[in-house]
């Protein structure tokens, strides 16, 4: 009796172990699709009495892999933030080739002048070049407009960044506790970590990270820059929003429990990351291009500003066709920060308000001592010859723009829209490499991690065996049991 009781507890034992293994497994296969969910196995030990039982389930898990996922997962979404930033702004600016960009437009009016020039008494040709020059204010002040668009789109998307990662700090101490803790039974806690591995996940989409393990399975998060962003709790993460950009509008810089991570100033600032990435955007991309669109606007009011004609000069240079609506004329070499939005054409020889094209003719925008065609004469051509000549001629630029500190203003338009499709490119080969590397370990961390469906159903089938086969035990000892008995009756 004693040898049948003992089969008899060694084979329940068995049904009970299969029985755990098989949830196991169907916990498995029920959460294959989920990519934050890790195959859970248990190990089959036996017992001094001899009976199987079954370890605590344990997760499939490689640090140093899940670390450089991290890694690519911060660079990926800095990347591609960039490459959306840039992309927007290549459609504003538009292509070289494109009949609506910048620079075609500045060539369109030196044409157009030249066309003018061969029959300067032509009113038809004269209001032309005028709305040539009408165009290209228009999409100076479009482009500008849009850049600061961008700008403030940026500003808003960090705020919104900062406030997702402070909300992932917050469920990241709540789970952190409870594993920390030990509360729950070893598949909570095995549940637990893989919530608090995915809340990583986000948290590296938003702002480049490490960790650090200490006891209790207890993490600590420091940003890419070296600031803490938890440990035992979460640190501050703080920007205040601005709620209007202008030109000359400086976005708030990001601060991490009080020191500054973004900015000229900052000690550790972070550089990977969503929010890395809408810093640089805000703060260096957009506000270079519009530097470009000023130094442009600066260019024209410059090339086309009047000389007093006395002899000598007495009066100072003066704005001719092009005006800076807030008055006076840009300095040569030094950026006018949102001359692009103030760019005007002069009401003198606008029709719309009353004045005449012709005065791109013969000039006096400043008063009688401007007047180029003194003699009044409609074939006079000399203005207009001077005007074509100014865009192939050097002049002084802002080196900060980018694009060097002397050229000629048509070559400054074209070196601006090929500025930014260099831009456009780099940061598509960019965007490509660094989103093949997060796939690339994202597969390798799945095939680590992840549930192998072929294999979960070997399994399956192995245990389908295990319990036919103690449950046939379970049977013989029944009938044994039953023979006992009745022979003993």
């Amino acid at each position: 009796m004693a040898t049948l009781s003992s089969a008899l507890n060694y084979a329940l034992s068995g049904l009970s172990v299969t029985a755990a293994q098989s949830a196991l497994v169907s916990r498995n296969v029920s959460f294959a699709g989920d990519e934050n969910y890790t195959h859970k196995s248990a190990e089959i030990y036996t017992l001094p009495s001899g009976a199987a039982a079954i370890s605590a389930p344990g997760r499939s898990m490689d640090r140093q892999l899940l670390a450089k996922f991290l890694g690519s997962a911060s660079d990926a979404s800095s990347r591609q933030a960039v490459l959306d930033a840039v992309n927007q702004i290549a459609a504003t600016v538009g292509d070289p080739e494109d009949e609506d960009s910048v620079a075609a437009l500045v060539g369109k009016l030196q044409t157009s002048l030249s066309t003018y020039e061969t029959n300067p008494s032509s009113e038809t040709l004269a209001a032309t070049a005028l709305e040539s020059a009408r165009s290209v204010v228009s999409k100076l002040n479009a482009s500008s407009a849009e850049v600061i668009g961008i700008r403030a789109e940026a500003d808003k998307a960090i705020v919104q960044s900062v406030d997702h990662i402070n909300t992932l700090l917050a469920q990241f101490k709540v789970v952190n506790d409870s594993i920390v803790r030990g509360s729950g039974t070893a598949t909570d806690l095995a549940e637990n970590l893989d919530q608090r591995d995915s809340i990583l996940k986000l948290l590296s989409e938003e702002i480049g990270i490490r960790t650090v393990s200490r006891n209790n399975n207890d993490l600590v998060i420091y940003a890419d820059g070296g600031p803490v962003l938890f440990e035992g709790s979460p640190r501050s993460v703080t920007v205040t929003g601005t709620p209007v950009f202008d030109p000359v509008t400086a976005g708030q810089d990001i601060q991490i429990d009080g020191a500054l991570v973004s900015g000229p100033a900052a000690v550790m600032p972070v550089t990977t990351g969503k929010l890395a990435a809408l810093v640089k955007v805000r703060d260096e991309i957009t506000v270079q291009m519009q530097q470009q669109l000023d130094e442009v606007a600066s260019g024209l009011i410059r090339n086309f500003a009047e000389s007093d004609r006395s002899v000598p000069p007495a009066l100072p240079d003066v704005a001719g066709l092009f005006v800076d609506s807030a008055g006076g004329l840009p300095t040569a070499g030094t950026v006018s920060t949102g001359l692009a939005s103030r760019l005007r054409l002069n009401p003198l020889a606008d029709p719309r308000v009353g004045g005449t094209p012709r005065m791109i003719r013969d000039g006096g925008f400043g008063g009688p001592s401007y007047v180029y065609n003194s003699a009044g004469s409609s074939g006079y051509q000399g203005r207009i010859a001077e005007l074509i000549g100014t865009f192939d001629m050097a002049m002084d630029f802002d080196a900060v723009a980018g694009l060097g500190a002397r050229d000629s203003l048509k070559a400054f338009g074209r070196n601006s829209a090929a500025w930014v499709e260099s831009l456009r490119q780099s940061s598509q080969a960019a965007a490509d490499k660094s989103s093949a590397a997060r796939v690339r370990t994202d597969e390798t961390l799945l095939r680590v991690t992840g549930v192998n469906i072929d294999q979960e159903m070997a399994t399956l089938l192995d245990l389908e065996k295990s319990y036919q086969a103690s449950s046939k035990i379970i049977s013989v000892i029944g009938s044994m049991l039953d023979t006992l008995l009745e022979s003993v009756r």
